[in-house]
């Protein structure tokens, strides 16, 4: 007997009842019942996604840049607080930020929405997973920096300082720069 007729004669020899079983209907949340048989699909799992950043209050960010550069544009991410307590804040390197800890960047050509950084569908870096401690003190500020080479052009650079404070993620932007690089 060839195997596709051995395996209709199996299909064929379950008990008929297997197929005859009767389905109950299925109750809707909302009150009402569908119809029998009728299964409803389940809600898509969560996406997965980075934890949602929250505010921190009583802390500013300041970005500054040259108005004009060569290549190499070096930027200034100042963090000011108004607490009257000392601050502590904590920043892991980025994979998707060439392994800086801070600040966060993201440059845009003027004129158009194009990232020209961090470069979109770019393998990210591998970093070390150490974690970089800094502290503000009452009412004071912190300063972080970073070069960026970039290629002549425009650019809008927006930066924002993102890390932990108190055990919580945070995230503390600034107003974007305008920089020409030649």
């Amino acid at each position: 007997m060839n195997p596709r007729a051995l395996a209709l004669a199996a299909l064929l020899s379950l008990s008929p009842c297997v197929f005859a079983q009767e389905i109950p209907p299925v109750p809707d949340p909302s009150g009402g019942v569908t119809a029998p048989g009728v299964v409803e699909p389940a809600p898509p799992p969560p996406s997965p996604s980075a934890p949602a950043f929250a505010p921190l209050d009583g802390v500013t960010a300041t970005l500054a840049a040259p108005r004009t550069a060569n290549g190499s544009v070096s930027l200034t991410l100042r963090l000011t607080s108004t607490r009257t307590a000392p601050v502590a804040l904590g920043a892991a390197r980025d994979n998707d930020q060439n392994c800086a800890v801070a600040p966060t960047v993201r440059v845009l050509r003027v004129g158009t929405r194009e990232i020209v950084y961090p470069v979109p569908g770019a393998a990210p870096s591998i970093c070390t997973q150490e974690i970089v401690g800094r502290s503000i003190a009452a009412r004071g500020n912190t300063v972080f920096t970073r070069t960026l080479s970039l290629p002549a052009g425009e650019y809008m650079i927006e930066g924002w300082f993102a890390g932990l404070s108190e055990d919580v993620r945070v995230k503390v932007p600034a107003s974007p720069v305008r920089v020409t690089v030649r």
